[in-house]
């Protein structure tokens, strides 16, 4: 079915300002734009009408950073994020026990923050036995930089007060040098091979349903950061029906395997590219792991974590380069930015878009290297709104190098926004609400965090449209409103008329994924 846009305001090919047109959609693409008039003249075939009454015309939202299947797990695992105190942990974990509808062979899940709890010592392997003495338990910290096991889980993986810090990560221990159940970065792999996790088909069903709900959001696509697993799943739920754009960003270890697939970095099709290597460049504010060039407030010679030295990151960067693959580097720390900045600017071109991810901090001397290097920067605004807190404590020394958005914009530096969920909400309406206030919590009533790197409405928006379609190269098929592109389209309410406290509820009233109406009220 063809469709007519008609009565709205369509946001114009160079997204800038929104002009008073009609919009015809033919198959998959966007066909005509002009008068209503003209889009009637040029339909080749029976169309249905739609009739905006002054509602917005957007091309629809793309997240550049998810990792989209731990999200649609979390309505199975544990799912911590609401707990702000042991109590209220342990209640949540015993109810989860007691009302088990599956044959769970290891607990899992997580989001965690100890940075919440007066006591944060007390959330250990010992507060988890007394809940699963008998089942093993890994639970993902909130910023999956750390991850919490029980004492069955530790014993299954041979850790113990003998074992050793692996280089990149490390074990916590108590006083005594007992292992608390707490590891750190690299550490979190040795227990990764041990784990038996949900059954493929459930996961199937809990991402298609997960898809469903995230198109009232304006979302029709996402770059999803997570192992060869997770990305046949998703491919398993497209075949089954399920209909979004896809981007998959693999780990290292499936650099040789990707290879034999014979598809380059950002080759496919509409709806599922391969991205870039996921490297772990450092860990993160919340862990105290994210590298810095200066320790940590109040926390002596804490410089958190760099992963790889030079030599090795640029190896690494190398290795896939030479097999025709991008990579997408996590960085976070004012330091690993920097080498992640320095790396690039010495490997070999290949004609291949490298990609930082985050950039939490980085110093001001190092936006413009940040632009002659060529890396294309993906970041969350969302997480902001909830580091506030951190910052202030852990990085307060800084401030004025974290989040800066609108100085890396002012150097010409193209941003494609994401949520990192199931880090941050998967709502890029709350993502731009974040980017434009700057406020702690979304709380409209508290003062915003160096409001100087506010960006306007416009700015957010192109974050998730144009800014997410050359995130993967594919600004030529997607990202604007064009005729030839694809008709991949959101309507929602005028924010105009509104204050920016709208971006908080505010939903898609019609999705549109490559000319096919999703999801309408």
């Amino acid at each position: 079915m063809d469709y007519l846009f008609t009565h709205g305001s369509v946001l114009n090919s160079v997204l800038q300002t929104y002009e008073t047109k009609a919009v015809l959609t033919h198959n998959d693409k966007i066909a005509m734009i002009g008068s209503e008039a003209e889009c009637r003249k040029a339909a080749s075939q029976a169309y249905e009408t739609i009739d905006l009454k002054g509602k917005l015309l957007l091309p629809a939202f793309v997240d550049s950073h998810t990792h989209f299947v731990e999200y649609a797990k979390g309505s199975t695992l544990v799912n911590l994020n609401d707990c702000h105190n042991l109590d209220e942990i342990r209640a949540y974990l015993i109810n989860y026990r007691d009302n088990l509808t599956w044959d769970a062979k290891w607990i899992l899940g997580g989001s965690w923050d100890r940075n919440r709890l007066a006591e944060p010592m007390q959330l250990n392997r010992w507060f988890l036995d007394a809940i699963f003495p008998d089942k093993p338990v890994a639970l993902m910290s909130r910023d999956y930089h750390s991850k919490l096991c029980n004492s069955m889980a530790l014993q299954l993986a041979g850790i113990d007060e003998h074992s050793s810090d692996p280089y990149g990560g490390k074990i916590e221990r108590d006083s005594a040098g007992i292992p608390t159940g707490v590891l750190y970065e690299t550490a979190c792999e040795q227990m990764d091979i041990y784990v038996q996790g949900i059954p493929p088909q459930q996961i199937v069903k809990s991402i298609q349903s997960s898809v469903q709900g995230i198109y009232k959001m304006g979302l029709i696509g996402f770059h999803s950061m997570e192992s060869r697993h997770s990305r046949d799943l998703l491919l398993q739920a497209q075949a089954n029906g399920s209909r979004f754009r896809l981007c998959w960003h693999f780990p290292i270890s499936e650099l040789d395997s990707v290879a034999k697939e014979g598809v380059k970095s950002y080759e496919g099709n509409d709806y599922y590219q391969v991205g870039g290597m996921k490297i772990f460049g450092d860990g993160s504010l919340g862990s105290h792991t994210a590298a810095m060039f200066q320790p940590y407030t109040s926390i002596d010679d804490d410089l958190g974590i760099l992963r790889y030295n030079d030599e090795e990151l640029y190896q690494l960067m190398l290795s896939a380069a030479e097999k025709g693959f991008s990579s997408s580097i996590h960085a976070i720390g004012n330091k690993c930015v920097r080498q992640v900045i320095d790396t690039v600017t010495k490997l070999p071109k290949h004609n291949l878009m490298h990609r930082i991810e985050h950039v939490q901090s980085i110093r001001s001397e190092d936006i413009p290297l940040l632009k002659a290097s060529g890396l294309f920067a993906s970041v969350q605004p969302l997480h902001l709104a909830n580091d506030v807190p951190m910052i202030e404590k852990l990085w307060r020394n800084i401030q004025d190098q974290v989040y800066s958005f609108k100085a890396m914009l002012d150097a010409g530096i193209t941003l494609g926004f994401g949520s990192d969920s199931p880090i941050e909400s998967i709502n890029p309406m709350l993502g731009i609400y974040s980017a434009v206030e700057r406020r702690p919590a979304l709380n409209p009533t508290l003062k915003p965090f160096r409001a100087e790197q506010s960006l306007s409405p416009m700015q957010a928006i192109i974050g998730y449209t144009l800014g997410a379609a050359k995130s993967s190269r594919i600004e030529h098929l997607r990202g604007s409103i064009e005729i030839g592109k694809l008709a991949d389209l959101i309507v929602i309410d005028d924010y105009r008329t509104h204050a920016s406290s709208f971006w908080l509820n505010a939903q898609s009233s019609l999705t549109m994924i490559g000319g096919e109406i999703v999801y309408s009220v």
